[in-house]
């Protein structure tokens, strides 16, 4: 569920233009464009001391068992999860992206398709974050799918729009509000 997304370095987009120009200037050459999987190293959007800034961090908490990562977290119970209770407490992080990718699980083929809310518009996909030895590592907060996502998988992100950025990562009331209202209706295409 949600384990691979796009973050493109050129866009058609301001807002991800502005945060690949944020990360050019202050991590040149320490994040990865294209298609992102689990760990690598992406742009991440956080309150930093109530200012809203972009910072390189890795995708996927460390697993218990056999150096598997952690990738996702059901919003409806991080918070009584000990993994991911501080962070949602605490540390919540939007992931800029131009799209996200799913496979079917109701066809045998598992066709793999590209969501997106609008090709001109940024996807800001919510998620959580810890310092891991001295590195930010996050994982992609879930939820079930709405009828734009349910044929293809029964889960999809937890997806806010640019209005919603900064409530969600700054007030933990307005985040609690905000990961429980419906996502957007999400366009899609076979990738």
């Amino acid at each position: 569920m949600c384990g691979r997304y796009s973050f493109t370095r050129v866009s058609s987009d301001d807002k991800l233009n502005a945060v690949n120009k944020y990360m050019e200037k202050n991590y040149p050459g320490a994040y990865k464009t294209g298609e992102i999987f689990p760990g690598d190293i992406v742009p991440a959007v956080i309150d930093l001391k109530g200012k809203i800034v972009a910072v390189p961090a890795g995708f996927g908490f460390p697993g218990y068992q056999d150096n598997k990562l952690i990738i996702n977290a059901r919003s409806e119970t991080a918070a009584e999860k000990k993994t991911f209770a501080d962070c949602l407490r605490d540390r919540r992080v939007i992931l800029p992206a131009s799209g996200f990718y799913e496979w079917s699980h109701h066809d045998k083929e598992k066709t793999k398709y590209l969501f997106t809310v609008d090709a001109m518009q940024t996807i800001y996909l919510c998620g959580i974050y810890k310092l891991i030895d001295g590195a930010y590592r996050f994982v992609i907060l879930t939820r079930p799918a709405n009828e734009s996502m349910i044929e293809v998988h029964d889960r999809m992100p937890v997806i806010v729009g640019e209005k919603e950025v900064r409530p969600y990562l700054a007030d933990r009331g307005a985040a609690a509000e905000i990961i429980a209202t419906a996502s957007p209706m999400l366009a899609r295409k076979p990738a």
